[in-house]
């Protein structure tokens, strides 16, 4: 953010101020080991630890201003003494303070906003939606998965003055929860990547996904406009009944004809894929350092953002070019023995497990392959089933040996197994240490040039497993 003096940011929420109010404050944090001087330090309360604790680390670090609940300093015996040059802001709930600011430095900031959601790829579609915009235009976005109720007003605070777009990736874990983000961020233009089955769970149906996710679009203003995957037979049925401007991105339209489209997929490099655009009479062809047809839609996706902000996709590919992902996603690394490491462990599902065991036989071309996969978490009634189908999809990709690690995940060696997989090449672990034991054993039997793929949910750290089967020299 740029600069708000104390006295600015007390108009702005209801509260009891103690301290000077015109000190000048500049971006928020909520880890006090973060102040680098000026800061707004939001004390609040969580499972792990408390930020009250931390207050007069947070002014030592250099923060300026504390803002924490009114409750915690009642009666004398807790009344907390404020050093020269800072000050503390007692509210009734620090969250809904954050929240209430970030709200009105949204709107000062008068930048436009775009709201990124979906059930697979909406991170790296957020990544991908900077690097086109930054072609032109000062952007701002979510640090790696900041998408909550804390982390969305977060980013917004700390975007500096002079920000044109911001780009917000908007995460739920129910119904009401993107609508809630809206309403701090008032979103201008709409990304849906999918609606899949992730958070099956808690919502029990994908129609309820689909309710949930489209809260993003029914955010926008009359004159918003939504971007939506003519691949996703949900999105497009809730398209067709909604009034916005909407502008369709795709491959073979599977469900409605894409006004923008990409064509005549080929590989690229090590990881690479080249690929035609067109929208309308504007075409070009795009070198993007990803592999695989979701990311290319993911590209599209952004591309059509770019398009309907006024760039050409010319200019759009360029800044694709430039593209900085998200850690730990799909990054190829050099194992040991010679080998190669596709390390895509930061979150997964079926539909993205099933896209990576793609991309591990298309990219391994005549070479061996190892997949070692985790527990996939939050599919409810569906954790059987979608285990099971990306074994299927291992077995009939001919994936030369698998290690599954974790309870959940032996569905994925039983789907193989109903699939023709043979159980000879079938290792079932339950730590991440006897995964990596086994697959270093077939890493020494295959030698050089085998490629293996890491991946399963964000809870069952594979980092860990990548780490040990990296080439140490």
């Amino acid at each position: 953010m740029g600069k708000w003096t104390v006295e600015a940011v007390t108009q702005h929420a209801q509260g009891t101020l103690i301290g000077n109010p015109d000190l000048e404050v500049s971006g928020c944090i909520i880890d006090s080991r973060q102040a680098l001087g000026g800061e707004m330090f939001f004390a609040l309360s969580g499972e792990r630890s408390d930020g009250h604790d931390f207050i007069e680390a947070a002014w030592k670090k250099g923060a300026v201003l504390v803002i924490a609940e009114e409750a915690r300093f009642q009666g004398s015996d807790k009344r907390q003494s404020v050093p020269e040059g800072k000050a503390l802001f007692l509210v009734e709930s620090v969250l809904a303070t954050l929240q209430e600011l970030a709200k009105a430095w949204r709107l000062e900031l008068g930048a436009k906003v775009v709201g990124v959601t979906g059930s697979n790829g909406k991170t790296t579609t957020k990544d991908m939606i900077r690097a086109v915009l930054s072609e032109r235009f000062q952007v701002y976005h979510n640090k790696e998965n900041h998408n909550n109720e804390l982390g969305l007003p977060l980013t917004i605070l700390n975007a500096p003055l002079g920000t044109e777009i911001l780009v917000l990736e908007m995460g739920m874990r129910g119904l009401g929860q993107i609508n809630d983000l809206c309403e701090i961020a008032k979103p201008d233009v709409g990304v849906i990547t999918n609606i899949g089955t992730t958070h099956l769970e808690l919502l029990l149906t994908q129609e309820r996904i689909a309710q949930a996710k489209w809260e993003l679009i029914e955010a926008l203003p009359a004159d918003g406009m939504a971007i939506i995957n003519a691949e996703d037979m949900f999105s497009v049925q809730k398209a067709k009944k909604d009034s916005h401007a909407i502008r369709f991105y795709g491959l073979e339209g599977a469900f409605i004809e894409p006004n923008i489209k990409g064509t005549h997929l080929r590989p690229w490099g090590a990881l690479g894929t080249t690929f035609d655009v067109g929208y309308m009479s504007d075409k070009t062809t795009v070198n993007l350092a990803l592999p695989g047809k979701h990311n290319v839609l993911d590209a599209l996706a952004a591309l059509a953002v770019g398009k309907v902000l006024g760039l050409s996709l010319l200019e759009g590919c360029e800044g694709l070019g430039k593209l900085e992902l998200s850690k730990m996603r799909l990054e190829v690394r050099y194992g040991m023995f010679g080998t190669m490491l596709i390390n895509d462990v930061y979150n997964a599902n079926p539909t993205s497990m099933q896209a990576s065991l793609q991309i591990l036989k298309e990219r391994s071309g005549v070479n061996k392959t190892l997949a070692i996969l985790g527990e996939m978490y939050e599919l409810g009634t569906s954790a059987e089933s979608g285990h099971r189908e990306v074994g299927e999809t291992l077995a009939k990709l001919g994936i030369s040996e698998l290690i599954t690690v974790g309870k959940l995940a032996e569905e994925i060696a039983q789907g193989a197994r109903l699939a023709g997989y043979s159980e000879e090449h079938i290792t079932i672990t339950t730590t991440r240490e006897e995964a990596v034991k086994k697959a270093k054993d077939l890493l020494t039997l295959y030698g050089p040039g085998i490629w293996v793929l890491i991946k399963g949910s964000r809870g069952m750290k594979m980092e860990e497993i990548t780490e040990q089967l990296e080439d140490s020299e």
